[in-house]
């Protein structure tokens, strides 16, 4: 008897899109530790691919403007992504130290302030980076009496907010110290995604429009999503399916072109 039915059944395969996208990675790893890209670690390097120009990087923004039937599977790819991430909500705190999104609205850069000042009422708030160091200095403006002072190795608002010093602050002065401090956290989070007249239109969606940004953005949400994968920050179900075989598409295009 034919078994045609059972054959119709499996007409929908299920491709596991999480093997594939980390098969990719492994090749695209091997190329960024291969001496081509700087840096010790696997942040170092996606760091440098994201904020300087690199083959891949430029095979990235190449796809993204390219008129033919190749960029606009290419654009068609990164819309879908965009959507399946909206749809899968992925979070993870692999990248920056607290939890955020994956997406395209939420791309961390790293934040190059090292001095920040407020004055306020009585008081002079001052937060400095220098030499790896990070100092949170209250003192009153007229005396120069310094009434809170800290130095730390790295930046750690918990740390920061458990010195007895601090807790010994108003309302108003903690509050006015932790503003400051918030100016040299070590990453800004911007959206990529636009929605004025002069956005770039990618599928149904509006991004800013400049290649390199869409590609530094491509690069860190790759980065991320793979570092989910790499310590299970996801669940194996159908719309993180969908994240990955877009995610997979996003990544090989200009990995195919590294050759």
């Amino acid at each position: 008897m034919s078994n045609y039915k059972d054959w119709i059944d499996a007409v929908d395969i299920k491709v596991d899109y999480f093997s594939a996208f980390m098969k990719a990675w492994i090749a695209f790893n091997s190329w960024y530790e291969s001496g081509e890209v700087p840096g010790r670690t696997d942040k170092d390097h996606i760091e440098h691919i994201s904020e300087h120009t690199n083959r891949f990087k430029t095979y990235v923004m190449n796809l993204i403007n390219a008129d033919n039937s190749e960029g606009i599977s290419y654009r068609d790819s990164i819309a879908n992504l965009h959507e399946a991430l909206l749809s899968a909500a992925i979070t993870t705190q692999e990248y920056i130290g607290v939890r955020q999104t994956v997406s395209f609205a939420e791309i961390a850069s790293k934040n190059a302030n090292a001095h920040s000042k407020i004055d306020y009422y009585a008081n002079s708030y001052e937060c400095t980076r220098s030499r790896g160091k990070l100092t949170t200095c209250v003192s009153v403006k007229r005396s120069g009496r310094i009434i809170f002072n800290f130095e730390q190795d790295e930046y750690n608002k918990d740390e920061l907010q458990a010195q007895s010093d601090f807790v010994n602050l108003s309302i108003t002065q903690k509050e006015y110290c932790l503003r400051c401090y918030d100016e040299l956290r070590p990453y800004i989070c911007e959206s990529v995604l636009d929605t004025s007249e002069t956005a770039k239109k990618i599928g149904s969606y509006g991004f800013v429009n400049d290649a390199n940004k869409i590609s530094k953005a491509i690069v860190i949400v790759l980065y991320m999503l793979r570092c989910c994968l790499a310590h299970g920050d996801i669940s194996p179900d159908e719309s993180a399916n969908k994240v990955y075989k877009y995610a997979y598409e996003v990544l090989v295009a200009p990995l195919k072109k590294l050759r």
